[in-house]
């Protein structure tokens, strides 16, 4: 069994490529989807919500989509990494894991994932020296780890390398016995914003939606894909910008100390967020206090975390405890035999059905399903249309 994992924001041609690539690669003839629900890894509301992008999947390789909750799917690459395998992991069905990456090979990351798993003093002690100059996380474990091995490590700076790596390390630190594989990303990078030919990036796509360039992205999804999407209403699709007046609100009846115990404010984020409360966009309020230490999707995620009131606190208990239930978005009739087994080959219960959740999780299950109930229907404020309980399994 073939596991996957991604966000689908949205669904395009080279995300069909990879399910079918991975296919071949791990010799399975069945693939399970860990997916971001309504929130992503860059601090952002996904374009189009979790059960369009669900039927998407399925319509195109997927036999089960799984939902990676919304404590992880918001966090930084290394906790995204780690509850999306911790959900592969619990099934205990999926034999092989494949992601893309824009190496394409894994004897690269295996050194480097060795270091960062076990933190040696030397790892730490450049850590804390590239820090204390002011540049990212990200721009100081790079540079830590090019002291360290005394060579560039360039393709580091790539997305999908360094979700690579941490899938790596994710992996060592669960003890997991799945097997990895890897296939390199081609064609369109994965920030370019240009759509050429019939492979574009989900960055690309997005732009061209936002702008209402239907027409444009016809090419570079799946013809099923572009029936859904074209039926949307394109006034209502989700950008983080929808979410200006929430934050202000929150900002205003909020104390400073309050802001400090979200996850991702840290280094005086939550001063130069108050200094700047005049904002009238939250695209405006980031671009007026980026900078070095200050990254775009680092500051994304903070103001994300304020809106979703998702605290450090909860972080800190998500990566020590890790997922307490497997949450079932959708599955394909014809699978409806590897639903049932994972059923009852998980280590942890299977969520199915909203309404019966409670009689099968215990407290700490019930508070994170509930944050996640909660969470959704925020990003369904935008609309007004939708609330997470009425919504169904999606089945095709």
């Amino acid at each position: 069994m073939l596991g996957i994992i991604t966000e689908y924001n949205p669904f395009h041609n080279g995300h069909k490529i990879h399910i079918e690539k991975s296919k071949i690669a791990t010799s399975s003839k069945h693939c399970i989807v860990v997916m971001s629900g309504n929130f992503c890894q860059r601090g952002e509301p996904a374009i189009i919500d979790k059960y369009y992008r669900t039927k998407m999947a399925l319509l195109n390789g997927a036999d089960i989509v799984l939902e990676l909750p919304v404590g992880f799917a918001t966090s930084s690459a290394e906790l995204f990494s780690l509850g999306a395998v911790d959900i592969l992991n619990k099934t205990n069905i999926v034999k092989s894991i494949c992601f893309g990456s824009e190496e394409g090979n894994l004897d690269t990351f295996f050194e480097i994932s060795k270091i960062l798993v076990e933190e040696p003093p030397i790892y730490k002690n450049y850590l804390q020296q590239f820090l204390q100059t002011g540049i990212s996380f990200p721009n100081a474990r790079l540079k830590s780890l090019e002291a360290i091995l005394n060579k560039h490590l360039d393709f580091l700076a790539q997305p999908n390398n360094i979700l690579s790596l941490e899938y790596l390390k994710a992996i060592n630190f669960l003890n997991s016995k799945i097997n990895v594989k890897t296939i390199k990303r081609e064609n369109a990078h994965f920030h370019c914003e240009k759509i050429q030919g019939n492979v574009a990036s989900a960055t690309a796509i997005r732009k061209a939606l936002y702008q209402n360039d239907i027409n444009s992205v016809k090419n570079a999804i799946p013809e099923n894909c572009f029936d859904i999407i074209k039926n949307i209403n394109y006034e209502n699709l989700a950008s983080i910008n929808n979410y200006t007046q929430i934050l202000h609100y929150i900002l205003k009846t909020s104390s400073i100390d309050n802001l400090k115990n979200i996850a991702d404010v840290t280094e005086g984020i939550e001063n130069k967020i108050i200094d700047n409360i005049g904002f009238k966009s939250i695209n405006e309020l980031i671009l007026n206090i980026k900078s070095k230490r200050y990254t775009y999707t680092k500051l994304s995620r903070a103001i994300l975390h304020i809106i979703l009131n998702i605290t450090k606190e909860e972080q800190k208990d998500l990566k020590q405890n890790l997922n307490p239930y497997i949450r079932v978005l959708g599955f394909k009739k014809s699978s409806s035999h590897i639903l049932t087994k994972l059923s009852k080959e998980a280590s942890v219960p299977v969520i199915t059905n909203l309404k019966n959740a409670h009689k099968i999780l215990d407290k700490r299950g019930i508070y994170y399903l509930q944050k996640e109930i909660l969470c959704s229907d925020i990003y369904y404020l935008y609309n007004k249309k939708n609330i997470e309980y009425k919504k169904q399994l999606v089945i095709i």
